[in-house]
């Protein structure tokens, strides 16, 4: 129902109540009907479901299977059962780490459910009680007062002087009018001013009002119902983890059925065949990813704080690489939430405000009629009282004045007068907007004196007024008058003067926003505040260029969403939006392929919030249910941090890239060899030296890789499309060369040394280079398009130790007795140079085949 649009004795007649409330039986009844002023809870996915669907995987699974073939086979030939026990410790370490990020579940319904509850005034058979709002019903009358939250949508009965904070609601921050006035046409959830709604709270005056909705039919309950309709989607980096499962588990399924089919054509024992299945399995599953992409991801986090943005869901880190378009809230996150007084209009000409000596009856009114203090009160009058606060002694000045009486603000007066006495006089000091003031003056203080306010002078200060409007900012105009008598009378008043106000944007945003552009990336404006203010502080910082490219929630509301869907790129700003208009238009970006980071800070942001690809929370000014359903949440609520989340975002994911490419070769290398080995009736390999290979050789480089520094062009190149594979031409030659190079230097390595030595020296000695190729190769994946041969080559400080780190490693692994656990043997200087000879070979073949790659296929 538009309750907004009724008559109060329609709407008494709708909800079959009265202005002497509901009778006890009748709360009662409506309790079992519409339930109680909560929102309902909604099912949560139990710790146990969580932690069991972390190993719904496929390679996880063909791990685990391999792992049970050890065991049995192990426990067959009485061997120790060391490679299932690693195998089944990674699947558990790469289970429980999936299950520490699940758990951090969404809290927003319960911070919802918080703000709701309070205790209330109600009126029922005509008496007044306080009560649990959760007892409240349709019908109910409430009485509430400056200070009190609103626990339901309601219609107002009467008001006086009533101000109600809907920025939890509207995410704009200015205090809202309200009053008991019928509107007769379809308006915005902003501009109803004769109701009130859940989660919202009294700041000046008091009303009665009769309640519409509870529960979740509130305007809250409509955003609760929201969130909980939004499922997670999986990260671009998670599609492409599960597009690199998919793509691993056909090639081991392929090769394990060849490696069957041959191993019984040439008569091979089942038990041999099974064990190199294992090899296989062990060597195509890079056992160290989760736990190395997981590890890249923490330490962009610690990055992205130390820039200000605190990341809630750790895959969003990546994500943030792939922005198309960012839908950026206007108030606190452009702009800085404070108004800030630009311009004066005094004794005739618009002025700076420190251009004005500081004696005169202008500021006295600024600063008497104010009920702020520095820091505290009505963002307006707050900006009144900073502006002047370095130029004029305002202690002196209020120290000097007293207040003796005063006609408070009214919404329908739009103006407050109050009467200050001195040691000279008595005056009446008013102030309002301009409409109401001019239009009670006789009189203009101007060149220094009173002289009489003629029509020319009133025509020639509303063009003044409508001009400095024009430019988005907010007017007041001031005046004054002596009082001779008791009466006090806002009649025959003296104009003499306008401050001319606006909501500045931040510093640093206009330079974002031409990264935006330069990055293309389209940054969008989306705001409760009317359309003529966003449209001048969209052109003011670059986001919009032409008016037509701005439109109303109005206008929203008229569209289906195959109309929003088929015009939402069109548009740069979005003004007077409703939370379902947000959630509309996240929806349709998304919907037409775009990926999505979406700001907000108040409880109407939650939706859209929650539907964002990335989600974007405001620590100072937002609301606990927006920072819950948020990714990523910005320490200083700045436009600007998003952009440079979303250029450290591009760098992490170009270093898991490479994370990921030198960990896939590693595991093609050994695939291959395990392979070619085979078809010749032997085993190079041994699970447990590719679980080596895997988990400590690649692992340390590769957590290495996440330390590289971006890339010139980083902000400049074309976005990576989220939706795209992530087995580019490029990425597959290159993995496939580098990977048959390396291969082709072990095989070399094991034949050769397999006639001048024996089984054990060649599968040692093999088993070496692998190691070596690994660390060395780790170099080369620092940049996959250029060479690394220059004075960038050891420019990596945290790849230098983690090399150096696994080079103490090695000896430790080669020369002690741990040795025996590898199945490997000594070596004499002469073979350890002959295999680091072959890896430094292969290493700069493979670094001059890099330009050839990227210029011949596509990335």
């Amino acid at each position: 129902m538009n309750y907004y649009k009724m008559k109060l004795d329609d709407v008494y007649k709708e909800l079959d109540t009265s202005k002497n409330g509901l009778t006890n039986e009748e709360v009662s009844k409506r309790l079992n009907i519409y339930g109680n002023n909560k929102l309902s809870d909604e099912k949560k996915k139990s710790n146990i479901s969580k932690f069991f669907s972390e190993f719904n995987d496929i390679m996880i699974i063909i791990l685990i299977f391999s792992a049970i073939i050890s065991f049995i086979l192990s426990y067959i030939n009485k061997e120790p059962f060391t490679d299932s026990i690693i195998i089944m410790i990674v699947v558990i370490i790469n289970a429980v780490m999936g299950f520490v990020q699940e758990l951090k579940a969404d809290k927003s319904i319960d911070a919802l459910k918080k703000m709701q509850t309070t205790s209330i005034k109600v009126r029922r058979n005509n008496k007044i009680y306080v009560i649990n709002s959760e007892y409240i019903v349709p019908g109910d009358i409430l009485i509430l007062e400056a200070g009190d939250i609103i626990c339901a949508d309601a219609r107002i009965i009467n008001s006086i002087s009533l101000k109600v904070d809907e920025s939890s609601l509207t995410g704009e921050s200015i205090s809202v009018e309200k009053n008991n006035e019928i509107i007769k046409k379809d308006i915005s959830l902003f501009e109803r001013k004769n109701m009130i709604y859940s989660g919202t709270n009294i700041v000046y005056g008091k009303c009665e009002a009769v309640v519409c909705n509870t529960g979740n039919n509130t305007e809250f309950g409509k955003i609760a119902s929201n969130i909980s309709k939004i499922k997670d989607e999986l990260t671009p980096l998670q599609r492409r983890i599960s597009d690199i499962s998919k793509f691993l588990s056909i090639i081991i399924t392929i090769i394990i059925s060849m490696m069957f089919i041959i191993g019984l054509i040439k008569g091979m024992e089942l038990k041999e065949v099974i064990m190199l299945s294992i090899s296989l399995a062990v060597a195509a599953i890079p056992e160290g990813l989760p736990a190395v992409i997981t590890i890249i991801l923490s330490i962009g986090m610690v990055e992205l704080a130390k820039k200000k943005a605190i990341v809630r869901k750790m895959s969003s880190v990546e994500t943030l690489g792939c922005t198309e378009v960012i839908c950026s809230d206007k108030t606190g996150t452009i702009t800085q939430n404070k108004m800030t007084v630009i311009e004066v209009y005094y004794d005739g000409k618009i002025q700076k405000v420190k251009d004005i000596k500081s004696d005169n009856k202008l500021f006295d009114i600024m600063i008497l009629n104010n009920d702020s203090k520095i820091g505290m009160g009505d963002p307006t009058e707050i900006a009144l009282i900073e502006c002047l606060n370095d130029i004029i002694d305002i202690n002196k000045i209020k120290n000097s004045n007293n207040r003796i009486d005063e006609i408070p603000f009214d919404s329908n007066r739009k103006m407050m007068s109050i009467v200050n006495k001195n040691k000279e006089k008595i005056e009446l000091y008013t102030k309002g907007s301009f409409d109401s003031i001019i239009n009670l003056c006789s009189y203009i203080y101007e060149d220094g004196k009173v002289i009489k306010l003629t029509e020319k002078k009133k025509k020639e200060l509303i063009k003044i007024e409508n001009n400095e409007a024009n430019k988005a900012y907010r007017i007041l105009a001031y005046a004054y008058k002596e009082l001779n008598d008791n009466k006090i009378s806002e009649d025959n008043l003296i104009f003499i003067g306008m401050t001319a106000m606006i909501d500045l944007p931040r510093e640093g945003v206009k330079e974002s926003i031409n990264i935006c552009k330069e990055a293309h990336i389209k940054p969008i404006m989306i705001t409760g505040d009317s359309l003529y203010t966003a449209r001048a502080i969209a052109k003011d910082i670059g986001i919009l260029e032409n008016d037509e490219d701005a439109i109303s929630g109005i206008e929203i509301d008229k569209m289906t969403f195959d109309e929003l869907k088929n015009n939402v790129e069109k548009y740069s700003v979005y003004a007077r939006v409703s939370p379902t208009n947000k959630l509309d238009i996240v929806n349709a970006f998304k919907e037409n392929g775009k990926l999505v980071a979406m700001t907000g800070d108040g409880v109407n942001d939650a939706p859209a919030l929650k539907s964002a690809n990335i989600g974007v929370g405001m620590g100072i000014a937002g609301t606990e249910v927006s920072k819950n359903v948020s990714d990523i949440v910005l320490a200083d609520d700045s436009f600007s941090s998003i952009v440079t989340a979303v250029k450290e975002g591009r760098r992490i994911f170009d270093n898991i890239r490479n994370a990921i490419v030198y960990l896939l070769t590693g595991n093609i290398t050994e695939i291959l060899v395990v392979f070619i080995g085979m078809l010749f009736g032997i085993e190079i390999f041994l699970p447990i030296q590719l679980l080596y290979i895997n988990l400590i050789t690649d692992s340390l480089p590769a957590i290495a890789l996440a330390f590289e520094k971006e890339s010139s062009d980083i902000m400049s190149r074309g976005i990576r499309k989220h939706n795209q594979s992530f087995f580019t031409q490029f990425l597959l030659s290159k993995m496939f060369s580098s990977a048959l190079l390396k291969t082709v230097s072990i095989l070399l390595i094991y034949v050769i040394n397999l006639q001048l030595y024996n089984q054990n020296v060649a599968t040692t000695m093999a088993f070496l280079t692998l190691v070596l190729q690994e660390m060395i190769f780790a170099i080369s994946c620092r940049n996959l398009k250029e060479t690394i041969l220059n004075k960038n080559l050891l420019k990596n400080k945290h790849m230098n130790r983690s090399l150096i780190l696994l080079i103490i490693v090695q000896f430790i692994v080669f020369l002690t007795p741990i040795k025996d656990i590898f199945n490997i043997v000594p070596l004499n200087i002469y073979q350890v140079i002959y295999c680091i000879s072959f890896v430094i070979i292969i290493f700069i073949i493979d670094e001059l085949t890099k330009g050839v790659i990227s210029r011949l296929f596509k990335d």
